[in-house]
């Protein structure tokens, strides 16, 4: 079985985060079958280790959750339930696969870790990963990622130096009033009126280069009744997590100021918090020479306002990450449940990242 066959097997049996069983255990299988030994198994990831002197490691990292996304694609090798990888998570592994191979048909003299890690969509679990290379003390000179992206044209690679995908944080902004019959609403203290008033007034803010987003919203039990509680499900995204924290000091003043005139309460959740994607300039530099000798085309893009957990381990190792375009007629974006990056480029995409990890010193 080759790295097609595995993508399209990973593809079929999509699993959401901390849920990676069975992509798991197909992956350990092939992992198995390049000829790799020293794998641990950390929660539902996996990290592999190939030594082959004293010196430092170079990490490569591919995430393996799925989304709750119902697939459109027609493909032989469409999901079999209700979730889907919508973000080419498939694709990545397949590559590391193929990266994996290459270094062993090479016998390329490099200290490696290969992380297969769960959770990237939602949960942070990056940061279980990360526990474990700390607990077993391997010294990284250097940590690498890519991400398809249908934006950008097959045979593009677009990056930056600094921060690539921007910091964010999940956020419940919840309301509490009291119910009532509806016939005597003057009785009870509507959650509902004091959500619209906070997303009047936060959509009238101006954020800047920021994100202040909801998505989602919940609230109230019947037509005829007030609304004793609703929750608004958002994000928040900027340049760090400083300013991450500044815009929810934003939210706790402005939904303080939408309910305090009636007597409604309120509370914010955080959920998971993603750390920014930074990019070491000569890791950089290494890539853009792969990406010219290659004959393809380097795109120095803006900040993304997409997250990435890849940014915790931009606080402890330098790191690469870049957008690998894929494509061909029209674009979807990521998350389109007919997002599918195709097959053939997975070898390229892999070619890219081993000649990266080739030319690192």
């Amino acid at each position: 079985m080759k790295e097609v066959e595995l993508r399209h097997f990973l593809h079929q049996k999509p699993e959401l985060a901390f849920h990676e069983h069975e992509t798991q255990r197909l992956l350990v299988e092939y992992i198995h079958q390049l000829g790799y030994t020293d794998l641990k198994e950390v929660g539902t990831g996996i990290v592999v280790i190939r030594r082959v002197s004293d010196g430092p490691f170079v990490l490569l990292r591919a995430e393996m959750d799925a989304l709750p996304i119902i697939e459109e694609n027609e493909c032989d090798f469409r999901s079999l339930n209700s979730f889907m990888h919508a973000c080419g998570h498939d694709f990545h592994m397949a590559c590391l696969c193929y990266v994996m191979r290459r270094v062993l048909e090479n016998n390329l003299r490099k200290n490696c870790v290969f992380v297969f890690q769960p959770a990237e969509e939602s949960g942070a679990g990056a940061i279980e990963i990360l526990k474990y290379l700390k607990q077993v003390g391997l010294k990284i000179s250097a940590a690498i990622a890519m991400h398809v992206n249908d934006e950008y044209e097959t045979g593009t690679i677009a990056s930056r130096a600094g921060v690539l995908f921007s910091a964010s944080c999940e956020v419940d902004v919840v309301f509490r009033g009291m119910s009532a019959h509806a016939a005597y609403h003057k009785k009870g203290r509507d959650s509902i009126r004091a959500a619209v008033e906070f997303l009047r007034q936060t959509y009238q803010m101006n954020w800047d280069e920021d994100l202040v987003w909801f998505g989602r919203i919940n609230g109230g039990v019947a037509r005829n009744v007030v609304a004793e509680r609703t929750v608004l499900q958002g994000t928040v995204r900027s340049v760090n997590l400083e300013r991450v924290k500044e815009r929810l000091r934003d939210i706790e003043l402005l939904a303080m100021k939408s309910g305090e005139s009636t007597g409604i309460l309120h509370e914010l959740l955080i959920g998971s918090t993603y750390r920014q994607v930074e990019v070491d300039e000569d890791l950089l530099s290494i890539l853009k020479k792969v990406v010219q000798e290659k004959g393809m085309s380097f795109l120095e893009c803006e900040r993304k306002l997409t997250a990435e957990d890849f940014g915790y381990f931009s606080e402890y190792y330098p790191t690469l990450m870049y957008w690998f375009g894929t494509k061909k007629e029209r674009s979807y974006g990521l998350h389109h449940p007919r997002f599918l990056p195709p097959d053939e480029l997975i070898e390229p995409a892999g070619e890219v990242m081993y000649e990266v990890l080739a030319r690192l010193v």
